[in-house]
């Protein structure tokens, strides 16, 4: 499934968010959007998948966001 594939899924299923994260494009845009959407900076969680790719581990209420980055 590609990003555009996972972001139309989340844009289904909740439009908002989904033009919320739409424009995210790297890391530190992520970590600037997180605090204003109600992401618990206490139990966010890096994922180390090998020496280049992280699964970047976001609580929004009672759902993750889950983000791949490099």
């Amino acid at each position: 499934m590609t990003y555009a594939d996972q972001l139309a899924a989340l844009s289904a299923g909740d439009p908002v968010l989904g033009a919320d994260v739409a424009g995210l494009r790297n890391l530190e845009a992520i970590l600037k959007w997180a605090p204003g959407a109600g992401v618990d900076f206490a139990r966010i969680d890096l994922v180390q998948q090998d020496e280049y790719s992280y699964d970047l581990l976001l609580p929004l209420g009672a759902r993750w966001l889950t983000f791949g980055v490099s």
